[in-house]
């Protein structure tokens, strides 16, 4: 209880780094921020301050290549589709550019041994956990969550 940061399952994208180093910041304590690859580009250049106040702080990136899945393509033909991120990209070199560990993991034992490691080693750590971009779905469809306007039910 009261240990754990979490904006739901319909949360806020991006906010994970911030609330890492608050975290971290606020208690002094070793802090393991887990993201997705879409989540992690909205802020993630915040390992340089990581790095920088040299924070206890573990980032695990679950890398699927994309937003949702990172096989996705466009619809109109163009591709890649807007949802497609740079293949097998290195986020753990981002940590490292600017003096923090970084581990490439691609199974669950590797990373299991990596976030032991970060976590029991107190330095800046992000590990870039490869999963299977075809693995899993999206977190679901809240369309059905949406407003529905009053002039919409006039006309029905």
């Amino acid at each position: 209880p009261r240990k754990r940061l979490d904006v739901g399952t319909w949360g806020v994208m991006g906010v994970g780094m911030g609330s890492a180093i608050a975290a971290s910041v606020e208690t002094g304590l070793p802090v393991l921020a887990v993201e997705g690859d879409s989540a992690f580009g909205f802020s993630g250049m915040e390992v340089e301050t990581i790095c920088r106040y040299n924070l206890p702080i573990c980032i695990v990136i679950f890398n699927n290549n994309g937003i949702y899945r990172g096989v996705d393509t466009d619809p109109t033909g163009r591709d890649p589709g807007t949802t497609v991120f740079v293949k097998e990209a290195r986020y753990d070199k981002m940590m490292e550019a600017f003096g923090g560990v970084g581990a490439h993991v691609t199974t669950p034992d590797e990373l299991k041994r990596a976030v032991d490691e970060a976590m029991n080693s107190g330095k800046p750590t992000l590990i870039n956990a490869v999963i299977d971009p075809e693995a899993g779905t999206e977190s679901g469809n809240i369309g059905n969550l949406n407003p529905t306007s009053t002039v919409s039910k006039k006309k029905a």
